[in-house]
């Protein structure tokens, strides 16, 4: 047998075992997947069992403040759970709006109700923190806030990711933010952007100006420590990083941001 013949055969032989070795590849890569998207469908039948209806959603109003009213006009006392006042956003001006978005979910009329980029990082975090975070839409933080509870576990991370398109398609993008804006925390008991314009700013909701639109778009983030009465240095700096995020996602021109960046937070006096 001459070398050129072994070399052709020692050739097959390797191509063989290549080709046996892919085949073999290939065939561990579908079982895998197969048996991913079983275990996946497995988590989604077991965490759909008992999960709430989004569609109480279509109607639902969260509690609001109860005025007595004297004879004169005035208000002589309030009664409240959760100090709040319903304002429909058709009611505010497109920059209180848009500072919403811009701190929380600027993409929020584009997508359908999931970032999933920051949910396979909040998958890639879980096995080390336990808990699974990441970023979450507005339409998420409406399902948690509404439907379930602020709870940092894997398992209550799951059920939003499974009632957040079911909201999506329950309600309008209008409606689901007007729930957001009127449900939020604010930070010394003011829940909904209407309490807290009146808290810290002395105004309703549509007279806010670019600047306080912004500083109440970036306390519910932190409630308790970035509001501008606990903190107003931190409430600044969060300020500015809303103003930052309305001009490079186009709700406003770069001048108009500018000329807010460096005014001071001008609150009202306390009530």
């Amino acid at each position: 047998m001459n070398r050129s013949t072994q070399a052709g055969r020692s050739q097959r032989t390797v191509l063989e075992a290549i080709g046996t070795w892919m085949k073999r590849l290939l065939f561990a890569a579908a079982l895998s997947l197969a048996l991913l998207i079983l275990a996946g469908v497995g988590v989604w039948v077991y965490f759909d069992r008992d999960l709430p209806s989004v569609e109480q959603l279509r109607s639902y109003r969260p509690p609001q403040v109860t005025k007595v009213v004297c004879a004169d006009g005035t208000v002589c006392a309030e009664f409240y759970k959760e100090r709040r006042t319903w304002v429909d956003i058709d009611a505010l001006p497109p920059h209180v709006k848009n500072a919403f978005l811009a701190a929380e979910d600027a993409d929020f009329y584009k997508h359908e109700g999931l970032d999933y980029l920051g949910m396979i990082r909040a998958v890639l975090r879980a096995p080390l923190s336990g808990r699974m975070t990441g970023a979450s839409t507005i339409t998420q933080q409406s399902v948690r806030n509404l439907l379930l509870t602020r709870e940092r576990k894997i398992s209550r991370k799951i059920r939003e990711w499974i009632l957040t398109p079911r909201l999506e398609k329950a309600l309008t993008k209008d409606e689901i933010l007007n729930l957001y804006l009127n449900q939020i925390y604010f930070g010394h008991n003011r829940y909904g952007v209407e309490e807290a314009a009146l808290f810290y700013f002395g105004k309703h909701a549509k007279d806010l100006t670019i600047g306080e639109a912004a500083v109440l778009a970036g306390t519910p983030q932190l409630p308790h420590r970035i509001n501008p009465v606990t903190n107003v240095v931190r409430a600044k700096a969060r300020q500015q990083y809303v103003l930052r995020q309305l001009a490079e996602n186009g709700f406003l021109p770069e001048h108009v941001v500018a000329a807010e960046m460096d005014k001071p937070i001008v609150l009202a006096p306390r009530p």
